[in-house]
This record gives structure tokens, sequence and C-alpha cells, in this order.
């Protein structure tokens, strides 16, 4: 009988272990993961051909921005829409999913930005909506940053809240790292997408995340204007 009870006590202490272990070990795995894609992405910045990168790929995605602007964002008809790009690396020989990668160190957040709004790159950081602008700045530009406020134990930007005017957020680029600095922060209803629409004239970024942890029935936005290059 004794030897029945230790045993179950074993199997309970090595199950509670488990239990307590395993969100540790999900994080561990993620961070690994981060820094993995930004080292990546770094290494891409530095080892690809100039050629390519400071012409074609610039020239392009600038021209997308402007595009998008004169357009009127028409392609962005519902939350759908945000998950498929119509601005693919792959068009120019980059075999990589990351635009570039988010910093913000009052809330010590780095994350990859990943091209799509779909289910399997939100699990894996930070995602660029499709159809807005892409995160290189320039006038008549709004480039929309979305990530999960918490994901299987995951904080991603659960902090955001926490953001004040005049914060700074970093964005780094193939080219450059743009400096944000926050201007206002707003809650909305999901389906309000006029308030993610460029705005005439300023260069913007928004950062927008499931509101209120955690019964998510609303978005929680940060918007931040471009100080510096």
């Amino acid at each position: 009988m004794r030897k029945l009870i230790r045993i179950i006590a074993i199997i309970l202490f090595i199950v509670g272990l488990g239990f307590f272990a395993y969100p540790i070990v999900l994080r561990e795995a993620f961070d690994i993961q981060v820094n993995k894609a930004i080292y990546q992405f770094d290494q891409l910045k530095t080892t690809n051909d100039d050629n390519l990168l400071y012409t074609e790929l610039r020239r392009a995605m600038f021209e997308y921005n402007e595009k998008l602007y004169l357009s009127g964002q028409s392609g962005l008809i519902d939350q759908l829409s945000y998950e498929k790009p119509d601005f693919l690396l792959s068009d120019y020989g980059i075999d990589s999913d990351i635009l570039g990668y988010i910093t913000i160190p009052a809330i010590d957040i780095k994350l990859p930005i990943y091209n799509g709004a779909s289910t399997e790159n939100m699990a894996k950081g930070a995602v660029y909506l499709a159809h807005t602008s892409l995160p290189v700045g320039g006038e008549n530009t709004n480039c929309v940053i979305a990530a999960h406020t918490r994901y299987k134990s995951i904080y991603m930007f659960k902090r955001i809240t926490e953001l004040n005017v005049g914060d700074k957020i970093y964005i780094t680029n193939f080219w450059e790292t743009l400096v944000y600095q926050v201007v206002e922060t707003k809650v909305i209803d999901p389906n309000d997408s006029q308030n993610i629409y460029i705005k005439a004239n300023r260069s913007l970024i928004t950062l927008s995340t499931c509101h209120p942890y955690p019964d998510n029935y609303q978005r929680y936005l940060v918007y931040a204007e471009l100080v510096k290059n």
C-alpha cells in the first residue's frame, strides 16, 4: 500500500512539475526562434547583392506604398485581406517571409515582422497587415503591425497598453532602422478598419493587438510617427 502511495505521489509530482515547466519551455523555444529569425534577417541584409537590395527592391516597395495611397487601399476589403500580401519578397529573389523587425525598448519587445497576418505567421511573432504600407517610411504611409496579446503562455504585444506618448519604436528593414515616436493610443471595434488607413501627409506605424485581455472583443491601437531614419 505504501509503495502504491509513493508511486502515486511521484507521478503527481512529475505531472505538477511538467505543468509549471511547460510554459517556461515554450517561452525559451519561442525566444530561440525569434533570435534566429532576426539573426538570419540581419545576415540577409549584409550578404545580398547591393543592386538587388538598394535598387530594385527598395524602389518597388516605395512604389507599392505610393500606389496603395493613390488607390485608397482598395484591396483592404475585410479582415481576410490582412492575411494575403500582394507584395512578395520571393518576386525579388529573396527566400524569406520577414520584412524586418520591431524593437520597443520601453516594454522590452523585439520581434520579427512576418509578411501577412496568417495564423502561421502570427504564431511566430509580429505581422505586417497586408494592404497597409510596407515598413520603409515615406510620406502618406501607415504600416500596420499586429501581434497576439498572448499566445500559448508567450507574451507578444500584451504590454503595448503600457506605452506612453513620446516612447520610441524602432523598425529595422532591409536598409536602415527607422525611429518612430508614439503620438496616440486608441481602443476600437475589430471591424472598424478606418482607424488603420493611411493618413495624408503623415508617416505612421500602427501597432494592433486584441483587447482587453483575455476577452479580446476590441483592438488596442498605438499610433507612432516617423521622427528619424
